[in-house]
């Protein structure tokens, strides 16, 4: 036994030194390529607007730095409105001035060149602490999105009103103190959706559209089934629909103009239009007390806070989406779920940006996309930004997305204490879609599930972001802080 551990001892010494000699050869061989080329550096990424940024373009050589090299700078692209650099020419290492624009949110892509070498870097300008009619869309939606075209403004302050402008087209809507688009029928903030919180209100509609006189009666009745059996539910539910869609028209924004004001139990309809914006908004239970039954999954609701079918150009920004409402149960004991999605979308939607919200206390919370065959002729044809979102108590779908280019940026994905939904899925990429996540914080959540989908976390072939608008991540700052100080309703003013 003793002459075996010797005879071992000797192979590893031997193993050792044959190891040491790779390490010493390729160490002698990384020096022989020292890198050549020019490295940008500078003290922000983001500044504010009109802020004078520094920053340097310094030119290696074999592994050094060559200060007797020329360097030359150009703004390559703006959407600031106006940068301007101090001059187009330093020696390598020199700091240079650039003075961006008066467009909050916007980016300027600086490049650079010396020696037949280039390089660039992008620097943001910090969002207004206020909201503007003239504010530039960012992301996807920046790329089609025109405040232009929505000539007219109008102050409401009622659901009607709110349907009424919706649905003309051309129009800046502000919306004024809360509204409640159910009209008294949902019950309180934290009361149970059964019967037993039932309002008056709601009585009196199963009353006049049903056979049942409450909606206790109405639950204990209808959903006393075991097969997919509807008959009770579609009538009264596209009744109800009726009173809470807010059917949103093309060329139309929607902006809230109170901290405290919010939109509750209605469900806007981006549906066949382009050009819509929907801003500074607390929106809160788009709920569907009619569920249909579907056989093995229980009851289902139809509703969602924004729906997006077939719409182009679409940004949301600085919006809140949220539940406030506990779910009861069915009589024959299944699953009785009222809520649908935050922010859906489907069909040729594409051009979308969702930035700055908080969606929260939520199941299945964001869908791209409704079966695996829908946009699967064109993947690449719904593209879609999600940028410094924060999704706080959401069970799943943050989004789980289907045959479109995603492009999730500076998002916190988190839970605490109010946490009633399992964390199952953070960022679910299914068949056909291509996410490219980046910068996003993971907290107590479930990870990313990549199941029949590809994330990547940084600009690939397959999807590069830049190929299509500028960005710049949140590197340097808390994103977790940075994010949840700014993201949803109420945290800017309206001007």
């Amino acid at each position: 036994m003793e002459f075996f551990d010797e005879e071992v001892m000797k192979v590893f010494k031997r193993i050792c030194l044959v190891l040491a000699a790779a390490f010493l050869m390729a160490g002698c061989k990384q020096e022989e390529d020292e890198f050549n080329g020019l490295v940008i550096s500078s003290n922000s990424s983001f500044v504010e607007a009109e802020e004078e940024v520094t920053f340097c373009a310094t030119f290696y050589k074999d592994g050094s730095a060559d200060s007797n090299e020329v360097v030359n700078f150009c703004v390559e692209s703006d959407s600031t409105g106006g940068a301007v650099l101090k001059s187009e020419s330093a020696k390598s290492g020199e700091y240079v001035l650039l003075k961006v624009g008066t467009v909050a949110g916007g980016f300027v892509k600086v490049a650079v060149e010396c020696n037949g070498y280039s390089a660039y870097k992008i620097f943001g300008v910090n969002p207004s602490e206020e909201i503007l009619v003239s504010d530039k869309a960012i992301g996807f939606a920046g790329l089609g999105v025109d405040m232009s075209k929505m000539v007219n403004t109008v102050t409401v302050s009622t659901g009607s009103e709110l349907k009424q402008y919706a649905k003309r087209g051309g129009y800046v809507i502000f919306v004024e103190g809360s509204i409640d688009m159910s009209e008294g029928i949902l019950p309180a903030e934290g009361s149970v959706m059964d019967g037993s919180s039932a309002t008056d209100k709601m009585n009196s509609f199963v009353a006049s559209n049903s056979e049942y006189s409450t909606y206790g009666e109405w639950i204990k009745n209808t959903t006393n089934v075991s097969v997919g059996d509807n008959t009770g539910t579609t009538s009264i539910s596209n009744a109800y629909k009726k009173i809470i869609q807010i059917a949103v028209a093309n060329n139309t924004a929607i902006i809230a103009l109170d901290r405290g004001g919010y939109v509750r139990g209605g469900s806007f309809s981006v549906k066949d239009v382009s050009n819509v914006v929907i801003r500074n908004l607390s929106l809160k239970d788009a709920v569907d007390p009619f569920p249909h039954h579907e056989s093995g999954d229980g009851w289902n609701a139809q509703h969602d806070l924004v729906s997006i079918d077939n719409g182009k150009n679409i940004w949301i920004d600085h919006c809140t989406f949220e539940d406030t409402l506990n779910l009861g149960k069915a009589a024959n004991s299944e699953k009785w779920q009222v809520y649908d999605g935050l922010c859906d979308m489907k069909s040729t939607t594409t051009n979308v940006t969702v930035s700055n919200c908080v969606f929260k206390n939520h199941d299945k919370t964001m869908l791209i996309g409704s079966s695996d065959k829908d946009g699967e002729n064109d993947p690449a044809a719904r593209k879609i930004s999600l940028f410094y979102n924060y999704w706080l108590n959401c069970g799943q779908r943050c989004p789980f997305v289907r045959n479109s280019l995603c492009h999730v940026l500076n998002n916190v994905y988190d839970s605490d204490s109010n946490r009633i939904y399992n964390s199952q899925t953070s960022i679910n990429a299914r068949a056909g879609s291509v996410v490219c996540a980046e910068n996003n914080y993971f907290g107590t959540v479930a990870s990313p599930n990549e199941a029949g989908g590809s994330i990547s976390y940084s600009p690939n072939s397959n999807f590069n972001p830049e190929s299509y608008y500028l960005y710049v991540t949140l590197e340097n700052k808390n994103v977790k802080s940075w994010i949840n100080a700014n993201a949803g309703a109420g945290k800017v003013c309206v001007q």
